[in-house]
């Protein structure tokens, strides 16, 4: 359940990306030509918030989670860059709680903010529609692949794609972006199901998430 709630934290946090598989992605890519590399940070926000029991709904509502991306310390070959803000609205609609016995809801109801749920196919799909043909550096982001792994000693996300036009077009899948989840009481709380209280924030690390775009 851990791992399950975990991923549904990293899609949700990762604004350029697409939750279509969890297993590894070969990491051997052809460099960009002329790429753009950058500090990422990004406030998530998520209404209603998640919770153990979530909140009865009814099929057809959504949930809405908001993520603001911010690029900083942006260089190129040739000198500084700079990449514009993003903001990704992403649309997760009630679902009935597959955990409805342990999380004391109702077999037949649909929810909101199940923290269980959290890494369902419906939130999968829901973030692979908001990031379609999304606008980086410039340019268009194409074929993004997104997987679990490692950032610096952190647990993290680590996607490939390719920019196509702008500033700084890539070679195929020369795109990348690593976003590390903030080892902090917030987090863990939610990594835990967030028995320790209602969750509406996901923190990301700044100094440890970066882009190459």
């Amino acid at each position: 359940m851990r791992r399950k709630i975990l991923m549904g934290v990293l899609a949700l946090a990762l604004p350029i990306g697409t939750m279509a598989a969890l297993s590894p992605v070969a990491s051997a890519h052809k460099a960009p030509p002329n790429p753009v590399s950058c500090h990422v940070s990004a406030t998530v926000s998520i209404s209603p918030a998640l919770s153990v029991k979530g909140v009865l709904s009814s099929k057809g509502k959504t949930g809405t989670t908001t993520v603001h991306v911010t690029y900083s310390s942006c260089t190129t070959a040739t000198g500084p860059a700079s990449v514009a803000p993003k903001t990704l609205t992403i649309l997760s609609a009630a679902a009935k709680d597959k955990a409805w016995k342990t999380d004391g809801n109702s077999k037949k109801g649909y929810y909101l903010g199940v923290c269980s749920a959290f890494a369902s196919k419906t939130t999968a799909k829901s973030l692979g529609k908001a990031v379609k043909n999304m606008l980086v550096a410039g340019g268009t982001l194409k074929g993004a692949k997104a997987a679990e792994g490692t950032v610096g000693a952190e647990v993290g996300f680590n996607i490939i794609g390719t920019v196509k036009g702008g500033t700084y077009p890539t070679a195929s899948h020369g795109a990348s972006i690593a976003a590390g989840l903030l080892n902090d009481a917030n987090n863990t709380n939610l990594i835990g199901g967030c028995t320790g209280g209602p969750v509406t924030t996901i923190d990301i690390d700044s100094g440890n998430s970066t882009a190459v775009l």
